[in-house]
């Protein structure tokens, strides 16, 4: 049963490829008369994609998307060779999973032992990484997935509102705020799931990674995890 319905797929690719090909020559036939031009067609990305086959002549590919998750980003990547690509983020961070991480940066403003935190509002939390990944092919009876890991490094922006309360003595407080900007950078390794076996030319991925901090101490490691889509042209 599995191999029939190989047969049938490659059969109905085959029909669609064709029938795009006649129709195409017809209309650069009349574009053209009897001259020879070559036809593209043959080699066509999206053709490659729809068919769905990504045709290991005609890399390198590009993809352009968004990510959903932690963090939310648009993202780019070039697929430079079947087994090779680069991709670029950048986006925002989801603000409630850092609560902790920012309470702890709190501890190394100056004077901080003398003022008691009472709260904190991240006002802004973006993030810019860039990435290499690696490629192999996943199962054989998943058509179309790949299994990709790699390694980057991420950048984040952050700017929190911190208040606090100060011990002016005898007794008497005084709530004071202040906001602080929180650049921070580091290494990043990740892993993914691509699957392209689709009838546009779009690929689907999530992916998981491993961020860590080497800007302030103490120093601070993030899972991290996001699932999206793109374009491929």
């Amino acid at each position: 049963m599995g191999k029939m319905r190989s047969i049938l797929l490659l059969a109905l690719c085959l029909g669609f490829t064709y029938s795009y090909a006649q129709k195409k020559q017809g209309s650069l036939t009349q574009r053209y008369g009897n001259s020879k031009k070559p036809l593209r067609f043959r080699m066509n990305k999206k053709m490659a994609v729809i068919c769905p086959i990504f045709h290991p002549s005609e890399y390198p590919y590009q993809g352009i998307g968004f990510r959903a998750g932690d963090p939310f980003a648009l993202t780019y990547k070039l697929f430079a060779t079947k087994w090779l690509a680069i991709s670029v983020d950048g986006g925002i961070a989801a603000y409630g999973l850092y609560k902790d991480r920012y309470r702890e940066l709190y501890e190394t403003l100056p004077g901080s032992d003398s003022l008691v935190y009472e709260n904190h509002q991240v006002k802004k939390d973006y993030f810019f990484s860039g990435k290499i990944s690696f490629y192999q092919e996943g199962p054989k009876f998943l058509k179309g997935l790949d299994i990709y890991a790699g390694f980057g490094w991420e950048m984040r922006f952050a700017e929190v509102l911190y208040g606090f309360n100060e011990d002016l003595g005898n007794g008497i407080e005084e709530f004071g705020s202040v906001t602080k900007q929180w650049d921070y950078m580091g290494p990043e390794v990740h892993m993914g799931l691509e699957y392209a076996y689709f009838d546009l030319p779009i690929s689907a991925f999530l992916e998981g990674s491993l961020f860590y901090d080497i800007t302030y101490q103490p120093t601070f490691t993030k899972f991290q995890f996001g699932i999206g889509i793109r374009y491929v042209f």
